[in-house]
């Protein structure tokens, strides 16, 4: 297959991980493909685009570039239209489109049922899709957990935000989604949630008040994954809580980033995915899917 070049663009982008999942997956594919990382702004990003040449296949996008991105593309997937944010960006160099796609969302729903599945193999009676579960945050990416909750199946949101006056973006979501949601203030959530599971959307140093005792029977998804672990995340655990780190949303949504890139299809499994997924897994060091232990790390 001809040689393609790819890239992530955000700013900062130095801690990025997209080249080192990327490049695990197209050797395992065999393709000679260069995907590198650009640090990019907002008021760059057209510029950077326009001067793509027959060689580029697409881009991934980080923030703060996911908005922007969105209104340069020509032809935008659901999610992307649903969020407001896109994370991929695919050139058609014979039609001159640029296609958008955002792939955070079918990766964290995934998840979401992981998480629930896991529960239940660990012994805890619970729905294979909980009926409710709790976001912490109210930005870009706590819009994308909502929709992902909805594309699991979850009926009803608890968003907790430390601003509740600035939570308009995320309620407009679920309100898209067909999501019920209801929105508190984060300082009320150890005291208050009850949710089998709870998704982390907030910036990795910021700690939550959380529960110090029951956590037994819950799940906490944290998207963030550098620095690791969070401080949050090690009292999670530390009170009987399993956890899941974001690198877990970060391969299955770049694994659906390689599927958009070599088939046009987000859909369209590759065929020797499974090693694929390995590959990128192992690339990240993922462990397993609940932290086995997150002392002294």
């Amino acid at each position: 297959m001809t040689s393609k070049q790819l890239a992530v663009l955000g700013h900062p982008i130095d801690h990025s991980l997209s080249p080192t999942l990327h490049r695990a997956a197209y050797e395992v594919l065999g393709l000679q493909w260069t995907y590198g990382r650009a640090d990019v702004t907002e008021d760059l990003l057209d510029e950077y685009v326009a001067s793509r040449d027959q060689t580029w296949a697409g881009l991934s996008l980080t923030m703060p570039l996911k908005y922007r991105a969105t209104e340069i593309a020509d032809v935008v997937d659901a999610d992307t239209a649903l969020t407001g944010a896109c994370n991929t960006l695919v050139f058609d160099h014979e039609t001159n489109q640029k296609f958008g796609y955002n792939t955070d969302v079918a990766a964290l729903a995934s998840v979401i049922l992981d998480a629930s599945r896991e529960m239940t193999a660990h012994g805890v009676e619970t729905a294979t899709v909980p009926a409710g579960i709790a976001i912490l945050g109210g930005g870009a990416t706590a819009v994308s957990a909502i929709a992902a909750a909805a594309k699991a199946g979850v009926e009803s949101v608890d968003i907790f935000v430390r601003d509740t006056n600035r939570a308009s973006n995320a309620i407009v979501a679920a309100q898209a989604s067909g999501v019920l949601a209801t929105v508190h203030d984060l300082s009320s959530f150890g005291a208050t949630s009850s949710s089998s599971v709870t998704i982390c959307t907030l910036p990795g140093s910021v700690d939550v008040d959380l529960p110090t005792s029951g956590l037994d029977s819950r799940a906490f998804i944290d998207v963030a994954y550098a620095p690791w672990p969070t401080t949050r995340a090690v009292a999670w655990q530390a009170a009987g809580g399993d956890v899941v780190s974001g690198l877990h949303m970060l391969v299955r949504q770049a694994v659906i980033q390689v599927r958009i890139f070599f088939s046009g299809s987000p859909d369209v499994a590759l065929d020797n995915e499974g090693e694929i997924f390995q590959a990128m897994s192992t690339a990240v060091g993922l462990g397993d899917f609940f932290e086995a232990s997150l002392a002294g790390k």
